[in-house]
């Protein structure tokens, strides 16, 4: 029986610079080539790839890559001095490993080093190694080439994954893939399908003068001039909008047959894992109460499983470990007598448990989209990524994230919203969605109670407190650090955003294991605060936000953008002043509506010696088309404006007065 083994390739080809050999020898340069310091058809390129090629022969189960590249500035000369290939070890391995530099003049320097093995990922059997190799003196102005060859069992068919955008500039690539004997029609599915039946086929999204060409050995594919891959912030995942074909082999005629019956055979599996036994249903009866009602009742499992150690965020225990432990893991009964288990695993367990207690409950499995956008004309169920559970709660259906240790309640990890995937009915299997976030439901609220001395030293305490995915973010890097580490992180985080000469040192959290409750983070300030000139001190208005980078300074866009998450930011500030001080002016009340997307008001004022503001940003959309990037970047570009307004203080007789805002910002 062969074993599909496409996946990693996926990911070889995805994050890595890859390419693929057909020649016996090297390349010799152009002269042309040798001078190049620049390249017209990609300004300001770190590098680009003057010859890309993958050739793919499932017969001699062999992939080949090969590659030249020009090196045109320091950063290119990092990319790609050090070429790094991930491989799946149980079934894959990399030999023929070749390389060489050839500087501007004309010298040859071979690769002489040894590649060396890495580990990158270990679950039970399953092994990523990464082999690494260097390339000699690279400099810029050099050419690398580079060559290798990934070889596989006999009993793996390993479809090649093309992902034809790089991260620099191609000039020229081909692609070859040559099947087995045994799989050699295909079916085309670009934004649709044909109903033939076949077992190869590929999905693909290529520029408008490209395309696949069957021949007798195989299928070809030439493409030129392909730019990078795009670089803007907030875009949606590159793997969803790059150039790209994919081949697969499948026994599936149509994607509505191929879903159906996977989606069967999944569901199937859930069942029989979350079948509630005789253990899970002595386990509710002690976590609920005979008086409870339905909404109590699945709050109460959820925080039993939330209890439950969750090995996707501390370490999946081996194989042996669970031997020699006695332990097994085949249903749900399992993972709750040994409290501990995947999010997966997690997530069956509460759909046991809920059904336990004799409330419906379905799973669903979803696309993670921080990684990829589900393509249902792609057969591929490695697109799915995570279970979740969705429990009927006095009629209406509640989507829940068991799996995500610490989610709240009734939300789900921002990367399960607006997800699709494939759900359980009560007739079956459907491809559905999950519902999203509102600004509600993701909220921070900043406060800052600090002093400024005479001496322009300040000192003081940010006290913060989050709700939704902020909350959830810190509470996922305690799982996998201690909370020393995660105090480090959180302040330099914090310390981007500070004025210069503000220091920021985390004192403690409230609730890192309390999902239940806000999550409270109490901050230490010290430092110096303001810009003096003569008599005068210049202070950011806006203290939270005096050094984060604006968003959207582009004036131009060219892909979607997807801010993650809708979200509320409340700031509050109270800063004493010294008494000898008085604020000559301070910026006007500040109001930018973007309705029905978001808005912004931010209001300043100065009484009893305090100066005091208060801030507040919602984003109610995160979803934005390229057409509509003018309008968002156009609010954004006001409130980073305001953002950067200053508060002018004078040295003079104390003074309890109000002043109000003089505009003298704006």
């Amino acid at each position: 029986m062969y074993v599909l083994c496409s996946r990693l390739f996926v990911l070889c080809l995805a994050l890595f610079p890859l390419s693929a050999f057909g020649f016996a020898d090297w390349q010799q340069p152009t002269p042309e080539e040798l001078k190049m310091t620049s390249d017209p058809a990609a300004p300001n390129a770190p590098a680009v790839y003057l010859f890309r090629e993958e050739t793919v022969s499932d017969d001699l189960h062999m992939h080949s890559m090969y590659a030249r590249i020009k090196i045109l500035t320091d950063k290119g000369k990092e990319m790609f001095s050090d070429i790094e290939i991930p491989y799946e070890a149980a079934n894959f391995s990399i030999t023929d490993i070749a390389g060489r530099t050839i500087h501007s003049d004309g010298s040859v320097i071979p690769a002489t080093g040894k590649a060396i093995d890495k580990l990158v990922v270990k679950s039970g059997k399953y092994k990523v190694m990464e082999k690494i190799f260097s390339l000699p003196d690279v400099q810029v102005g050099s050419i690398i080439e580079y060559r290798w060859k990934l070889r596989y069992d006999d009993n793996v068919l390993s479809s090649p994954a093309w992902y034809i955008a790089q991260p620099v500039f191609v000039h020229k690539a081909h692609y070859h893939f040559s099947p087995t004997k045994t799989s050699r029609t295909i079916t085309h599915t670009e934004h649709g399908r044909e109903d033939v039946a076949n077992s190869l086929l590929y999905t693909f999204s290529l520029p408008n003068n490209a395309k696949v060409k069957e021949g007798q050995d195989g299928y070809d594919l030439l493409v030129e001039n392909v730019p990078a891959l795009p670089d803007e912030d907030y875009m949606p995942p590159f793997r969803s909008l790059s150039y790209r074909v994919i081949f697969y082999y499948s026994p599936w005629r149509t994607p509505d047959e191929y879903w159906r019956n996977q989606g069967k055979y999944w569901s199937k599996d859930l069942d029989h894992f979350a079948n509630p036994s005789g253990t899970i249903h002595g386990a509710v009866v002690q976590i609920v109460s005979p008086g409870d009602n339905d909404q109590q009742k699945v709050e109460k499992i959820y925080a039993a499983t939330m209890k439950i150690e969750n090995t996707s965020f501390t370490r999946t225990h081996s194989a042996q470990e669970n031997k020699a432990e006695g332990l097994k893991v085949k249903n749900a009964d399992d993972i709750w007598d040994q409290k501990r288990g995947t999010s997966d695993e997690i997530t069956r367990l509460f759909i046991a448990m809920v059904r336990a207690a004799g409330l419906k409950a379905y799973g669903m499995v979803v696309v993670n989209r921080d990684q990829n956008v589900f393509q249902q004309g792609y057969m591929d169920w490695d697109q799915l990524d995570d279970e979740l559970a969705i429990v009927s709660i006095g009629g209406k259906e509640t989507y829940l994230d068991p799996g995500q240790r610490y989610c709240e309640f009734g939300k789900l990890h921002w990367k399960h919203t607006w997800a699709e995937g494939v759900r359980q009915t009560d007739n079956g299997t459907a491809i559905a969605s999950t519902h999203g976030l509102t600004y509600k439901d993701n909220q921070v609220d900043r406060l800052a109670d600090l002093t400024l001395d005479p001496d322009g030293k300040l000192h003081g305490y940010i006290r913060m407190t989050m709700t939704g995915t902020e909350a959830l973010r810190w509470r996922h890097a305690a799982l996998r650090s201690d909370e020393e580490e995660v105090k480090k992180d959180f302040e330099d985080d914090l310390q981007r955003s500070m004025p210069p000469g503000v220091q920021v040192k985390t004192n403690h959290f409230i609730g890192l294991a309390d999902y239940t409750h806000a999550l409270m983070v109490q901050v230490d300030v010290s430092g110096t605060l303001g810009t003096a000139t003569g008599k005068r001190v210049f202070l950011p208005a806006v203290f939270f936000e005096a050094s984060s980078k604006p968003l959207f300074v582009q004036e131009k866009r060219e892909n979607p953008i997807d801010l993650h998450y809708p979200y509320t930011m409340h700031d509050q500030l109270a800063l004493k002043l010294p008494p000898n001080v008085t604020a000559e002016s301070v910026p006007k009340e500040s109001n930018v509506p973007f309705a029905p997307n978001g808005d912004y008001v931010a209001k300043f004022v100065v009484q009893d010696n305090t100066f005091a503001y208060g801030r507040l940003l919602r984003l109610a959309n995160p979803f934005y088309k390229v057409s509509e990037y003018p309008d968002l970047r156009g609010f954004y570009q006001k409130a980073n404006a305001d953002d950067q307004e200053q508060v002018v203080l004078k040295a003079g007789a104390a003074s309890s007065a109000t002043t109000t805002p003089s505009g003298n910002g704006r």
